[in-house]
């Protein structure tokens, strides 16, 4: 018996003290937000995470502010265009809200297509020699004043390119952002959403070659400090995909 107790005390005693480090100042304050690209190893194969960006967060409680909302036309799924390209898609993809990926909302991934001679567009399936999917994976990784990394969140930016129209241009399909995997800890709340920020034409006017500029703007809020960060994509119709 009384081992028993002795037993009871240290599991009330370490629950108080993991109670205690959960309500902690330390425990609800990032500290930084680390951005990796998951890449495949050349000579091991397996899936190794690199460091693009290490971000401190701010110590004070900061304010999303307002920016300029993506061009619409008409009351379509236009979303914006050039003078040889139209984007479709959906001005804003709510993929995180409340620490869950959105299953609810119907996707409608981003499409940049050449326009028709009446001003319209092509649709994808009226181009060829689509090319297989670019798939790149990314991490984002917060820590706390703990060392503690309180939010992970993994992602796939996905598209198809090189689609063609009568053996001219290069055209992007299926463009969005994926979760695959959110760990939440207690505590914390994170919110990401997708977004188109402008589209170019890299080729020439006969033969054009769309590119994207993505966006994926995330929000992570503790009842201490609300932190918001974001991450810009290239994309293009050759196929390449950059990020900063």
């Amino acid at each position: 018996m009384g081992i028993a107790k002795y037993i009871l005390v240290a599991l009330l005693l370490i629950n108080q003290a993991n109670a205690e480090d959960v309500y902690s100042d330390q425990f609800q304050t990032i500290q930084t937000t680390e951005f990796y690209e998951v890449v495949t190893d050349e000579e091991t194969g397996e899936e190794i995470e690199v460091l693009i960006s290490n971000t401190k967060a701010p110590s004070f409680i900061e304010t999303l502010a307002k920016k300029p909302r993506a061009i619409k036309l008409g009351e379509g799924n236009i979303l914006m265009m050039t003078k040889q390209l139209i984007a479709l898609g959906k001005e804003i993809y709510k993929i995180v809200e409340a620490g869950k990926p959105v299953t609810t909302v119907t996707s409608q991934p981003i499409e940049i297509l050449p326009k028709d001679d009446k001003g319209g567009y092509i649709p994808a399936m009226q181009l060829h020699d689509w090319k297989a999917p670019v798939v790149k994976k990314y991490s984002v990784k917060t820590k706390n004043y703990l060392g503690i990394s309180p939010i992970s969140f993994d992602f796939m930016l996905i598209f198809s390119y090189g689609g063609q129209d009568n053996g001219k241009g290069k055209y992007i399909t299926g463009a969005e952002v994926r979760p695959t995997n959110i760990d939440i800890k207690w505590g914390y709340n994170f919110d990401a959403e997708f977004k188109v920020q402008n589209i170019m034409n890299q080729g020439s006017s006969d033969s054009p070659v769309a590119s994207a500029v993505l966006m994926l703007e995330y929000k992570i809020s503790t009842v201490l400090q609300t932190h918001i960060g974001n991450k810009t994509f290239f994309v293009n119709g050759l196929g390449q995909a950059l990020s900063y």
